[in-house]
């Protein structure tokens, strides 16, 4: 028993603490141990365990634990409610990990299964763990069991002792087998009843999203400033000031003509400070006046002139949504650079607001200019003096050289490919002096259609769903939920890892979507309607109901099963009948042979009962092994790997080449074990194993409905498999774990499955699904 102290202020009055993995009050694979908290004995179920310490507390503070020189912080834990399918609101505590039982419809806690090695040498994590099992028909194990010491594929040799040991065995369990075959239980492979379907997952998302596709979804008193804006009628509104010159005098216009021509002035903070010199920006203003002249016009635009103040958010944001109308409007783009060296080009184009400028203008040239000399660059010039993307990892062309030619008329870039690769040419430039956590989406806007209002409040994911949804992206968002990113590239913006390849070497456009995204919820979560979902077994396998093929061998296997009986009782009836008939004849001496006959028959029969009946196990064998031709399809999973031919005494498959972990065949499209799941049971394999991300580990899920077996790595065990949709001729699977919190599903991996699994799939409605993990 190990002692664990309380501490802290209110340590007495504190009602739910969490106690934290480092204390491990669990053994392996779920062995209880006990503790004393406070003076009593207390048996904590798992790793993580609500602690109740008193009854009540208004404000309980944070309580220290203290427990074999470790110590840390337990904050108490808010109660969470889940609304159910139904509508059944249930309340509890955060706990531990839990899934949403299909039979029930409420979550329940997660027990996983998991092999010998990893409950020995991997520490548990939120989730319940048992030794893993199979389900396998009794008189199946015991088949196996009796023909085990003469059985080659588990390595033994077939020798005089090993047929020797065979036959007692059978000897032993030909009885039991019997008896067992005459149960109804024992018969799953004439049951008639066979599921068509995965097990479905009931859940339903009740609250309102932050942002809706359709409005009318949107929660009543919500903010609907971005109806106009998604209504289907792109504003081309005229800048509402500028500069202009009147009587010799430069003055500011508040309400120019429409008529009125004039010049886009572009410049960087960075070479003349504006914001704190007055000297900068008279130099600007003494250039523009001198460019605008030398054009012949007589209006320029002029950022921190025309542009309303940052004390005013109304009047900004509305500057902001119509800037790119202004930089179309103008007869040309002057930008106003200290001196005309290619350092200073390269500042300014570093600048993230400057690359929608030179793109949106109305001239291919853009003229660069100093206070002593200007140079004239068309946009295809400036992808390699102005504009510098880095090194890019496919080698593939450089973003900002695909929009000059996008915006120069020499290519055309689809709707998805301007989104995602003006989005990549915008990510890399320096975003200082940020207005919001959404610069980068109010930036890129200017390059679509349809645009959206700047919200102070949301995050940049908010921002670029928000603006993806608005446009017609090709529905980008959707496929990015389907998209399965490198390791590096999911701790960033999800959006910017869009351009690049993920971990199956396909692109954002190889993606075909099969769900709808309805709305946006907080940062990284979205509303998916119309895909299909599969609760994941992990506790343990089910009694496997299948079907095979018909054939011959078979075929007399269940005539050896049911005609032993038969026989036994034919033979032991002629016997008793006609022996005592025989004794009465000898006595007599009279000999009948007829009587004589029919008791060699008898004894013939009993016989052949008795060795029909030792090869029972044969036949048990032959009856329910050999090919599957279909199952009862269900997804099970279990921590860890384990060889195929293991796997199999437990329940079917084959591999598939369904993760990244997975191999290939080479003459034909399957799936190959891996070297290193065929030696886990081996000392020293650990180190052939892949390296993983942090804080994942190993997880391997079974699909029986396929007969596939798939090797995945992951931070919780998920259990919902999402069908969102289709690429290369299979299905795009996300894989999620389940937080009852806030009634949402958290995206854990991507798998590829095959296209059979859509049709015995369920289509579910509003589910609510966040594309990060929750690692705290």
């Amino acid at each position: 028993m190990s002692d664990v102290v309380l501490t802290g202020p209110n340590a007495s009055t504190a009602t739910h603490y969490l106690i934290l993995s480092t204390l491990r009050p669990l053994g392996p694979c779920g062995e209880r141990k006990q503790i004393n908290l406070m003076g009593k004995e207390a048996c904590l179920e798992d790793i993580y365990t609500v602690v109740q310490i008193a009854k009540s507390s208004k404000n309980p503070s944070i309580v220290t634990v203290h427990s074999r020189n470790m110590v840390r912080e337990m904050r108490p834990t808010a109660p969470s409610t889940h609304t159910a399918i139904s509508g059944r609101i249930t309340y509890r505590k955060r706990d531990v990990l839990r899934y949403i039982s299909p039979t029930e419809c409420t979550p329940k806690h997660l027990i996983v299964q998991a092999t010998p090695d990893v409950c020995k040498n991997q520490p548990a994590g939120d989730w319940r763990r048992v030794k893993i099992q199979g389900n396998v028909l009794v008189v199946l194990q015991i088949s196996e069991w009796a023909l085990a010491p003469s059985n080659r594929e588990l390595g033994h040799r077939r020798n005089s002792f090993g047929v020797l040991h065979t036959c007692l065995r059978v000897v032993l369990v030909t009885p039991v087998a019997l008896a067992l075959l005459a149960l109804p239980v024992e018969k799953a492979w004439v049951d008639s009843d066979f599921q068509e379907s995965y097990t479905e997952f009931p859940n339903y998302y009740w609250g309102y999203p932050k942002y809706a596709k359709n409005t009318l979804d949107m929660e009543p008193e919500a903010d609907m400033r971005d109806v106009q804006s998604r209504s289907g009628q792109q504003s081309q509104s005229h800048s509402a000031k500028l500069v202009v010159l009147v009587n010799g005098q430069w003055v500011l216009d508040s309400n120019p003509t429409k008529r009125t021509a004039y010049l886009f002035i572009s410049y960087t903070n960075e070479h003349f400070h504006t914001n704190t010199s007055h000297d900068g920006r008279q130099s600007i203003e003494h250039i523009a006046q001198s460019k605008a002249k030398e054009a012949g016009l007589q209006a320029y635009w002029l950022d921190f002139r025309c542009r309303a103040p940052n004390s005013d958010p109304a009047l900004l944001n509305a500057d902001i949504y119509r800037l790119c109308d202004i930089i179309r409007g103008a007869k040309g783009i002057c930008v106003i650079l200290p001196d005309l060296s290619v350092a200073s080009k390269r500042v300014w184009g570093s600048r993230m607001w400057t690359l929608p400028e030179a793109l949106l203008s109305s001239r291919q040239d853009i003229a660069f200019c100093s206070p002593h000399q200007t140079e004239v660059l068309s946009k295809m010039d400036m992808t390699d003096e102005v504009w510098d993307d880095g090194d890019t990892d496919d080698g593939e062309n450089q973003p900002t050289r695909l929009l000059a030619e996008h915006y120069s008329n020499v290519l055309t870039l689809s709707r998805l490919e301007l989104f995602s690769v003006a989005l990549e040419a915008l990510a890399y430039r320096s975003q200082k002096n940020a207005h919001t956590n959404a610069d980068l989406a109010y930036a890129l806007m200017g390059l679509l259609h349809y645009r959206i209002e700047m919200r102070d409040s949301e995050s940049l994911f908010q921002g670029l769903a928000r603006l993806s949804l608005g446009n017609d992206s090709d529905r980008l968002v959707e496929r990015m939920v389907c998209m399965f990113p490198k390791p590096n590239q999911q701790q960033q913006n999800l959006f910017l890892a869009l351009v690049e390849r993920d971990q199956f070497r396909t692109h954002l456009w190889d993606v075909e979507p099969l769900c709808q995204i309805a709305g946006v919820g907080e940062d990284r979560e979205v509303i998916l309607d119309g895909c299909r979902g599969v609760s994941i077994r992990w506790k343990a396998f089910p009694r496997m109901k299948y079907r095979q093929s018909v054939s011959s061998r078979r075929f007399l296997a269940e005539i050896v099963l049911r005609s032993g009986g038969y026989w036994a009782v034919f033979g032991f009836s002629l016997i008793i009948i006609y022996g005592l008939d025989y004794t009465r004849v000898i006595n007599f001496g009279h000999e009948d042979t007829r009587d004589i006959v029919l008791i060699c028959l008898g004894t013939l029969a009993i016989i052949l009962a008795f060795l029909l009946a030792l090869a029972v196990p044969k036949s048990v064998r032959l009856l329910y092994g050999g090919k599957v031709m279909e199952s009862a399809p269900w997804l099970i999973g279990f921590e860890g790997v384990m060889p195929v031919d293991k796997l199999e005494r437990i329940i079917f498959g084959n591999l598939q080449y369904s993760t990244p972990f997975c191999e290939r065949e080479r003459e034909e499209r399957i799936g190959k074990e891996p070297r290193w799941v065929t030696n886990s049971a081996k000392p020293g394999s650990e180190d052939e194993r892949p390296p993983l991300p942090k804080g994942h580990r190993f997880f391997t899920l079974v699909d029986t409905g396929s007969l596939t077996v798939s090797i995945f790595s992951a931070v919780r065990p998920p259990s919902v498999a999402l069908i969102c949709g289709r690429e290369g001729g299979m299905l795009r699977t996300v894989l999620c774990h389940y937080e009852r919190s806030n009634n949402c599903l958290y995206k854990e991996t991507v798998m590829r499955m095959d296209s059979l699994t859509l049709n015995q799939a369920k289509t579910l409605s509003w589910i609510k699904l966040s594309l990060g993990n929750n690692m705290s």
